[in-house]
């Protein structure tokens, strides 16, 4: 699925990120812009997500539920 594939590329930016946070060296404005680009990243990861629990709710939704067998246990 391409969403998955996204979704996989963008987790990888995100730890990236979360990488690059964890140096002492950077300055205030570039951790600040650091965090700035992971909510984007976190935004557009749980945007993918929410249309992938969509897709699986409307699958589970049109899939027929069988009907009860006549053999009863009780």
């Amino acid at each position: 699925m391409e969403s998955d594939s996204k979704l996989e590329d963008l987790r990888s930016v995100l730890s990236c990120v979360f990488e690059k946070l964890g140096h002492e060296s950077l300055t205030e404005p570039d951790r600040v812009e650091l965090v700035a680009r992971a909510e984007v990243v976190q935004d557009q990861i749980d945007a993918i997500q929410d249309v992938i629990d969509d897709e699986e709710r409307g699958r589970m939704l049109t899939t027929p539920v069988p009907e009860p067998s006549g053999d009863r246990l009780f």
